[in-house]
């Protein structure tokens, strides 16, 4: 492995490895957040296997936030305008991170498999070929970087639906906020910032094609969970226009007698 260091804010610490290491690197975060979710199951026998999962689902939204948004911000170049470079060692230690969660969370998703679980088994697996391959090149960590962050931006929102509903929260003001904010920020990430990210990667002669083609199926993905939560917002508020209108029309009977 070769180490060129540069120390500051705005620098850059470039780092090459051979697919061993990244491999075993890659092994050991699969088996770190198995562990975690593992103890999660042994901490809470009480809880079924999909709240500890979604658990371990929200850490690392959160961690691979946090990780993807500093140093993108701090160490990385603009994502829409310099696209292909090799990648440095924060954008691999990011990558490293998410794919050994992929690893784990696609396990989970085969193992319980069902139709919820149908489309996140794609999702994984076009992320997981995109991440190893750039790990595997040492190119395009930006990119990859900026599609783990927008595609992990409205994680956490899900999974505290889905908490909410589970504990029996399934009206009020923080509920339907959560499901408003959670619509408009995955259209969005997924449909506005995507559609111009992969438009500027495409038309740039830097990245390899495998990395355009794989850009392009993410994309997609995107757009058919995009579609499936377009057609819940459809049903979820014309229900509930169709409450209003039926309470409104309760008061004014009330009224009238």
């Amino acid at each position: 492995s070769g180490f060129i260091i540069h120390a500051g804010i705005g620098y850059t610490v470039t780092m090459e490895l051979t697919t061993g290491p990244i491999l075993l690197l890659t092994v050991t975060a699969f088996v770190c957040w198995s562990a975690l979710y593992g103890l999660f199951c042994w901490l809470q026998p009480h809880r079924s296997y999909e709240w500890n999962c979604r658990v371990v689902v929200l850490i690392h939204a959160v961690t691979v936030l946090s990780m993807s948004s500093t140093f993108g911000f701090l160490y990385n170049p603009w994502p829409f305008t310099h696209p292909g470079n090799k990648s440095n060692i924060y954008e691999i230690t990011t990558m490293i991170v998410c794919l050994g969660y992929f690893l784990f969370d696609f396990c989970w998703c085969v193992w319980f498999y069902d139709d919820e679980t149908k489309i996140m088994i794609v999702h994984h697996l076009v992320s997981i070929i995109g991440i190893a391959a750039s790990l595997v090149t040492g190119l395009s960590g930006t990119e990859i970087g900026t599609c783990i962050f927008l595609a992990e931006l409205t994680n956490p929102m899900l999974q505290f639906r889905w908490f909410m509903r589970s504990s029996g929260i399934k009206e009020g003001w923080v509920y339907e906020l959560n499901d408003l904010m959670f619509m408009l920020m995955f259209a969005l990430c997924r449909c506005v910032i995507a559609s111009f990210f992969l438009y500027r990667h495409i038309k740039h002669p830097r990245p390899k094609p495998f990395f355009k083609v794989g850009g392009v199926a993410l994309y997609l993905v995107g757009i058919v969970m995009f579609g499936h939560i377009v057609v819940f917002g459809y049903h979820k508020y014309t229900k509930l226009y169709r409450r209003w209108k039926s309470r409104d029309k309760t008061i004014e009977n009330n009224k009238a007698k």
